[in-house]
């Protein structure tokens, strides 16, 4: 008798899916209680499934703080691939029911971004959404001030850096890799090959990013550029527009400049180092996560800086950051 082995399938490789439902729950909203009473279950409840999904890992996935839980490194890797894919099993079980593609989701959702991020990034993208969501009216403000209790007036924000306050679930977005950025029109001018050949050039700076450059020179090993000439600007989006008018190099945030890299306005001569700052970080108000137009813009938002991602680097060669390794391009990092 020939004795067939049973195939392993792809599911089988999978944790428990019910599992992973309570996670994203719980680390959307912040608690375990909060999640218990969104999925209808009890606290004891929540905390079995989480108890299974870490053992199943051999990771803790959650930091048990006194007013809360917050992901730990894993669990925030592990949120954005579930969430991801929680997005696409909901747009093929929509498909399949024969339902709108928009799923008429109506509301109103108050989005608070750094204005440099609003309108080099956010911007160029948000027809997307209000093509996937005509009926979500988005409400953009722009500060850059630190988000410090849930009375502030926003729903879902993007910040540099990580947002402690309390009421406040702040994950991950997206790295912000820096490199030095110009005008073809500068290069043609004065070539830059090398670190020294910034001596001759201008260097813009932005008030919010004041100790960027030094930060930039540490990592290539060049504590300062004696003769160089200096430009201030008092915002980012400022010191960008002087850059693609040729008046100098900024050391630009890359997904900043994704769209002057693509038009040719802007190039990196220097592929390395690539310095990263403070992660771009998606911060939500907890009391709002569960509304189903806050929910719907934090899967699209989510989703785009995931799609950003492979775009800036996929087939290009690694550069090295201090501290961490990311793929870029000259042209676009």
């Amino acid at each position: 008798m020939v004795r067939h082995d049973k195939p392993v399938t792809d599911t089988e490789h999978l944790p428990p899916l019910n599992a992973l439902r309570h996670f994203e729950a719980v680390a959307r909203l912040g608690s375990f209680a909060a999640a218990a009473n969104a999925l209808h279950v009890t606290h004891w409840a929540v905390g079995k499934q989480i108890r299974l999904l870490e053992d199943w890992f051999g990771v803790p996935l959650f930091e048990r703080r006194p007013r809360g839980v917050v992901p730990t490194d894993e669990g925030v890797a592990l949120l954005n691939d579930v969430k991801s894919a929680f997005a696409r099993l909901s747009s093929s079980v929509t498909q399949l029911r024969g339902e709108p593609a928009t799923r008429r989701i109506a509301g109103v959702v108050r989005v608070n971004a750094l204005a440099s991020f609003a309108l080099c990034w956010l911007i160029p993208r948000l027809a997307d959404f209000e093509r996937h969501y005509p009926d979500v009216e988005v409400r953009l403000s722009t500060t850059s001030r630190r988000l410090r209790y849930v009375g502030d007036a926003f729903d879902v924000g993007v910040r540099s850096g990580p947002e402690e306050a309390t009421g406040l679930l702040s994950t991950p977005l997206m790295p912000d890799v820096r490199l030095p950025a110009c005008s073809p029109s500068v290069l043609r001018r004065k070539p830059i090959g090398t670190v020294d050949d910034l001596r001759a050039h201008t260097l813009l700076h932005s008030a919010s990013t004041r100790t960027a450059w030094s930060d930039w020179l540490r990592a290539a090993g060049a504590p300062s550029l004696q003769g160089a000439r200096h430009l201030h600007f008092d915002h980012v989006y400022l010191q960008l527009g002087a850059a693609s008018e040729g008046l100098g190099v900024t050391l630009a945030s890359l997904p900043l400049i994704e769209r002057e890299i693509a038009t040719g306005r802007l190039v990196c001569p220097l592929s390395e180092p690539a310095w990263r700052g403070p992660d771009y970080m998606l911060v939500t108000n907890i009391e709002r996560a569960q509304d189903r137009a806050v929910a719907a813009f934090t899967d699209w938002i989510v989703g785009m800086a995931a799609a950003y991602r492979v775009t800036a680097s996929g087939g290009r060669p690694a550069i090295r950051m201090r501290g961490a390794t990311s793929r870029a391009t000259q042209a676009q990092g």
